[in-house]
């Protein structure tokens, strides 16, 4: 008995197989002879197609096995490199937020630092803007001591071209100068005097 007979053809087949056994001779017997061996061709072309099927059953479930194996490869894949790219992108974002610190840092302290600068700056200014009127009069004072010798070299040169008997810058006049009388100082002349000598 072939084993891939499903338990209805192996009935049959049985069946068949004792009527034939039997010995019935008639004609009805040929024609049923006939039948039983036609249904047993019938049967098993209808397993070998089963077997065909089965065996393509177990071609496609092993292609399906290897095309789920091989996306799962794809997807593990996509996957790592989906992984891989997040990363990298998250160490970029990280290295952009260090950089956005530093540079708030940097510019914090630019902020502190700048109005102390301003500050500073205003001070000198300041401190000029007062020390120049000071600057500017202690000029006046030491241009005035250094032309008060030269009054004094002018003084004694005008004194010397008048009291001269050719004088050599002042024109010559023909009149006779009278003479400058010489007298003593009193007590009262000589206290205004020193007082004014006091003054200046």
């Amino acid at each position: 008995m072939p084993k891939n007979l499903s338990p209805a053809a192996a009935i049959l087949l049985l069946m068949m197989t004792l009527l034939l056994v039997s010995g019935c001779a008639d004609s009805r017997d040929e024609r049923f002879r006939r039948l039983a061996q036609q249904a047993l061709r019938e049967q098993a072309e209808q397993n070998q197609r089963m077997a065909d099927q089965s065996r393509e059953i177990v071609a496609a479930s092993r292609r399906l096995v290897e095309g789920d194996a091989a996306a799962r490869k794809d997807l593990l894949a996509a996957q790592r490199q989906l992984t891989s790219e997040l990363h990298s992108e998250r160490a970029s974002i990280d290295r952009q937020r260090e950089e956005m610190e530093e540079e708030r840092r940097t510019i914090a302290s630019q902020r502190h630092r700048d109005p102390v600068i301003a500050q500073a700056i205003s001070a000198v200014g300041l401190t000029l803007a007062c020390l120049l009127p000071l600057l500017l009069a202690g000029y006046i004072i030491r241009a005035v001591n250094q032309n008060g010798d030269d009054s004094a070299a002018l003084s004694e040169l005008l004194v010397l071209e008048i009291t001269s008997e050719q004088p050599l810058l002042l024109p010559i006049s023909h009149r006779p100068v009278a003479a400058l009388e010489h007298s003593l100082p009193s007590d009262d002349d000589e206290t205004a005097a020193t007082v004014a000598s006091s003054s200046d």
